[in-house]
């Protein structure tokens, strides 16, 4: 008993001087703890990484209704002390930054009569409203007065109009008797005294101060500078309908409700609050969510303090956010992104597990010789156990380690979202520990068994046959049978489903490695059989006749590392390929739903200033698109109308890369000339029932035109229903032809666009886009992006998922690898005694360094052929399994990319010049006295 002691102390440090086999544990735990971390860290990753694409996407210049943001609206005054408690209830949100109040006069928005808001001069009015909002006196870009001083300011254009001078007053108020008052499309209200409430004065009014004027942007109303175009959207609207804000009286929040209170407005009040950078996380939004729902609960409850609060004060309220909707929004977006990689978690642990096993049978085949002898000696059978997983415990400690951290990096680097926060650590941490532990243990039970085999064999309870060579006595079982029965099923039941599944289905991480597997065992049992029935027929006594021969003699192995090999080679093909072709289907489906990089609705054509007309000379990278609804008839078919102009817009729009987009591109130049009064020619997009030539009619509005189909497209950019695109030069000119005033490109009797809105795309960013238009002073309703587009939860989890399939495909090819060179690896120790004799008898090394390296070029090769087929059907059913968005257009198409396949194909090139460095290597090292004393 004492005697086995040395060897228990001693075991820790033996794997220090095993060499490959210390490398081969190590390499394999490490690939297991890395794909085991992976799975949760994937997780991790993708929730973060949804979430920021999330927000990032959101416009700047929005309402708080779709903001990461709260803020809490009132309308009518209310006392302080409701105030102070208001503005506890927004303050207790947590994760949110400093809070920003504003106050503006909306007697015109809530009162009866809807009285005119105005400044007041020497009797000249102009409508305009008293404002105030935290920083935006310290924030305006003065022209004359003293930075940040107390009073009202306004824009120099309009003081300059009335003669108005920093310290000069004039009057502020409200009206219900505005007719001198001149609005965009209407003069300011008009109530007889009779019929306003008793008491109530037509004018009630208050005199302020000037404290200076700003700089305003073109269109000479919204203050200039980011602070303020960042807020647009909720500035107070023009009163008498104006496109742009309303002319603002910016003051300080004293001078404001002073005036507000001497003039009887009603003001609106409101406290607001964004989420902060630290609260960008998906613990911490949920936390801030979860608050702003409640507090939104409360402000519609009429039995919640905050309602009574309010209503006993006489006001309206309501609460804004967009913080629970974006929170839901980005738990679905990382739960389809979880689901989408599960699957290859789960195969990826597999793989890694499966390497773990590969290598402990490689380490109990070499051990088998000692624990032999040590059986012999009466060791007791838990010492052995013991001794085998001391010797285990550094390999499986430092590879686990070793694992989990190459995967945390990995996923900081190239992740998501590379901040992951403290708690990735801990799982990571955990996960290579659970690794280390489960590489333990099951290196206990292999001895366990291993030792239990060899006492009974010392026993003589075993039988004679147990102890032939390794090998012989292999069963080849149903399992191939088993096998190509589930294979057939799986691929079935892709066949028979309707459309696409992106990566949420399991069969998108399991059917191809069932295919691979199955197929490439079938095409090398068939091979094998073929090659024994030629091969028999003569005999080979040339020297590369023995390359032949060694394959032949070698049987079943060299079978399975045909398989092995074709196997980690086309899981990373299918990883590459997948990806490829996952991010190009995304790109095309991205360009659809954009349209351009940037495009933004705009009120007409002709305010960018390059004149009126369907072609105006806006300059490079910009395009003119004018959208309607319409019906085709005969059958009445809801449609879009797209109007375009198609000499600029091939340049400007997004085409993507697939070839659907490709021919809508080419049949741009299909419209031809066409005569006025003849009907127009036009593109039919997502209308298969209607042939290229075929007439109909279509109706905008209550104006009929007639078309003839020049094209039919399944697809287009800035679609997503059926649609029928013109040319805009030939559609307005046929509408001048008829009524000049249906025209939307050219000034008509009504400033309105009838049924066609205005937009304009461009290559540029939004922010790009937004900046342009600002500069013309004109005022965008809406502006979208390629970057939008792009954050559609499905495109970016199945983007994600594609790289953490390429991700799976190279742990298969390691694992491919690491079985190969542990073959080799035993491979030549076996043939050692063979190898001394050929080299006694003038056989130099480097000629059997070229037959092996001949054998194992031949393995790779054929490893390549046999995986021709089953990857083919792979490729064959690659839409049906990882299409992003199977719902959105275009749909993903087969596709062959040959870099892909290529990079495959020089994959496994290199792990067999790896081989054939192992064995040359293994080969060199082996001595006389080694070889006697080996057991492989």
């Amino acid at each position: 008993m004492l005697s086995a002691w040395p060897l228990l102390l001693r075991a820790p440090g033996r794997m220090l001087r095993s060499g490959s086999t210390a490398a081969m544990i190590a390499v394999s735990v490490a690939l297991l703890a890395a794909l085991v971390a992976a799975g949760p860290l994937f997780g991790r990753a993708t929730a973060s990484g949804s979430l920021e694409r999330k927000l990032a996407t959101v416009p700047a210049n929005t309402q708080l209704v779709r903001e990461p943001a709260l803020g809490v609206v009132v309308a009518g005054g209310f006392p302080a002390e409701a105030e102070a408690k208001v503005t506890q209830m927004v303050d207790g949100v947590p994760w949110l930054g400093g809070p920003v109040t504003a106050v503006w006069a909306s007697g015109w928005q809530y009162e009866f009569g809807t009285p005119t808001p105005f400044l007041a001069v020497d009797g000249k009015r102009r409508e305009a409203v008293l404002y105030h909002r935290t920083g935006a006196v310290e924030a305006l870009d003065v022209v004359q007065g003293e930075r940040g001083a107390k009073g009202i300011w306004l824009p120099e254009g309009v003081a300059s109009d009335l003669g108005l001078r920093p310290g000069d007053e004039f009057w502020s108020g409200k009206t219900f008797q505005g007719t001198d008052i001149q609005g965009c499309d209407q003069v300011g209200a008009y109530v007889d005294k009779a019929d306003l409430p008793a008491g109530t004065p037509v004018t009630s009014r208050s005199k302020v101060r000037l404290a200076g004027t700003y700089r305003t942007g073109p269109d000479g109303r919204l203050p200039a500078g980011s602070y303020f175009s960042s807020i647009a959207a909720r500035l107070p609207s023009d009163p008498l309908g104006c496109p742009t804000p309303a002319l603002l009286m910016i003051g300080d929040r004293d001078t404001v409700n002073a005036a507000l209170q001497a003039a009887r407005e009603t003001p609106t009040w409101t406290r607001s609050a964004a989420l902060t950078e630290a609260g960008r996380v998906p613990e911490r939004l949920e936390q801030a969510a979860a608050a702003a729902q409640e507090l939104k609960v409360a402000g519609a409850d009429p039995g919640s303090e905050l309602t009574r609060l309010l209503t006993s004060a006489g006001a309206i309220a309501r609460v804004e956010t967009g913080l629970p909707d974006l929170q839901a929004q980005a738990e679905k977006d990382a739960l389809t992104a979880s689901q989408q990689g599960r699957g290859i978690a789960f195969a990826g642990a597999a793989l890694g597990l499966a390497a773990v096993v590969t290598a402990l049978r490689a380490l109990a085949q070499r051990r088998r010789r000692e624990n032999e002898l040590l059986a012999g000696l009466g060791t007791p059978l838990p010492l052995v156990v013991a001794a085998g997983v001391l010797e285990l415990l550094l390999p499986a400690v430092v590879g686990a380690a070793a694992g989990g951290a190459g995967a945390w990096l990995a996923f900081e680097t190239f992740g998501p979202q590379r901040d992951l926060g403290p708690g990735a650590v801990t799982t990571t941490a955990l996960a290579a520990g659970l690794v280390a532990l489960v590489t333990l243990l099951g290196n206990a039970v292999v001895g366990l068994l291993q030792a239990r085999s060899i006492n009974r064999a010392l026993a003589g309870h075993e039988s004679s046959s147990n102890s032939g060579p390794r090998g012989s006595g292999r069963s080849k079982g149903p399992w191939l049978g088993l096998l190509t029965g589930a294979t057939v099923c799986a691929v079935i039941a892709t066949v028979a489903r309707d459309g696409g599944a992106s990566y949420t289905d399991p069969l998108s991480a399991v059917l191809p490695i069932l295919v691979l597997a199955c197929g490439s065992l079938l095409v090398v049992r068939v091979g094998t059989w073929l090659f024994g029935m030629f091969s028999g027929r003569r005999s080979r006594t040339s020297a590369n006749a023995l390359v032949l021969r060694g394959l032949r003699d070698t049987g079943v192995p060299v079978a399975d590392l045909v398989v092995v090999l074709a196997l980690g080679v086309g899981v990373l093909a299918y990883g590459l390929v997948s990806a490829t072709s996952v991010h190009a289907s995304a790109l095309d489906k991205a360009s659809v739903l954009a349209g351009a990089e940037s495009t933004a609705q705009i009120q007409h054509s002709y305010d960018l200033g390059a004149g009126e007309g369907a072609d105006p000379d806006l300059g490079e990278g910009l395009s003119l698109v004018w959208r309607a609804r319409a019906q085709l008839q005969p059958d009445y078919v809801d449609v879009d109308v797209l109007v375009v102009n198609a000499r600029t817009l091939p340049s400007v729009a997004a085409w993507g890369q697939g070839p659907e987009l490709a021919e809508a591109r080419s049949a741009l130049g299909l419209f031809g000339e066409a005569k006025v009064g003849d009907p127009l020619p036009a593109l039919l997009v997502g209308l298969p029932d209607w042939d290229s030539g075929a007439g109909g009619t279509i109706q905008v509005g209550a104006d009929q035109i007639q078309l003839t189909a020049r094209a039919g497209l399944t697809t287009f950019p800035g679609t997503d229903r059926p649609t029928v695109v013109f040319d805009a030069a030939q559609l307005f000119a046929s509408l001048d032809a008829r009524n000049r005033n249906l025209d939307p490109s050219v000034k008509g009797i009504s400033e309105g666009q009838g049924s066609y809105a205005t937009w304009l795309w461009s290559t540029r960013s939004a922010d790009s886009l937004g900046q342009y238009l600002e500069e013309l002073g004109v005022t965008a309703r809406s502006v979208t992006s390629m970057d939008q587009a792009r954050a559609t939860p499905v495109l970016t989890s199945s983007g994600w998922a594609a790289t953490y399939q390429i991700v799976l495909g190279l742990a298969a090819l390691a694992l491919a690898g690491l079985s190969l060179l542990v073959a080799v690896d035993r491979r030549v120790a076996r043939a050692a005694p063979v190898d001394l004799v050929l080299r006694r008898f003038g056989v130099r090394p480097a000629r059997l360094v070229r037959l092996r390296a001949s054998e194992l070029a031949l393995t790779c090769l054929a490893a390549l052929a046999v995986l021709v087929a089953p990857l083919a059907l792979v490729l064959v059913l690659l839409p049906r399994l990882v299409e992003p968005g199977p719902e959105l257009s275009p749909a993903m198409g087969v596709q062959v990319p040959l870099i892909p396949l290529l990079t495959s194909a020089l994959a496994a090139a290199l792990v067999t010049l790896l081989a054939v460095v192992v064995a040359a290597r293994r080969s060199a090292t082996l001595e006389p006295a080694e070889v006697l004393r080996d057991d492989q």
